[in-house]
């Protein structure tokens, strides 16, 4: 029994890993797409907005390592584009 809970709970884990992965790319291609809109790499009032929604320490640093892997992609693009 114990280990079919498991199961299923790695499996409802791998559902979500997949929405996130798929929500992730979809992120990146829309920073992408901002390139002609900003002056400027960061928008720390936008960040400071979207981390007041969130409560767990550990979803902020999770979204902090989201800004800041988006501004790399941005400035890689930028540059190369």
């Amino acid at each position: 029994m114990i280990s079919e809970d498991l199961a299923e709970i790695r499996l409802q884990i791998n559902g979500i890993d997949d929405q996130i992965i798929a929500l992730l790319q979809l992120r990146i291609n829309l920073v992408k797409a901002l390139k002609p809109f900003k002056t400027t790499l960061t928008d720390q009032a936008r960040e400071d907005e979207i981390l007041s929604k969130i409560e767990s320490k550990s979803i902020k640093d999770i979204y902090l390592a989201i800004f800041e892997a988006s501004k790399r992609e941005l400035s890689c693009y930028k540059e190369s584009h």
